[in-house]
């Protein structure tokens, strides 16, 4: 697969390839804990991450917890 453009945190990032959401989310946080992503509105369960590809156009959120009060 060549490289395709998404929308990840409302900026058009491009990969080189086949990308899973555990990988995306290694390139944009420092860590995976407090994560969540949706992919064009839905959740995607941590527990899927491994096996869930990213795919061109696809509209990402990532956002982590942050403590606080």
């Amino acid at each position: 697969m060549s490289g395709f453009e998404l929308t990840v945190n409302g900026e058009v990032m491009e990969l080189g390839g086949a990308t899973t959401v555990e990988s995306l989310v290694s390139l944009v946080s420092p860590t995976p804990k407090g994560v969540a992503v949706a992919i064009n509105r839905e959740i995607v369960p941590k527990s899927l991450w491994r096996e869930t590809l990213v795919t061109e156009g696809s509209v990402i959120e990532i956002v982590a917890a942050a403590a606080g009060g």
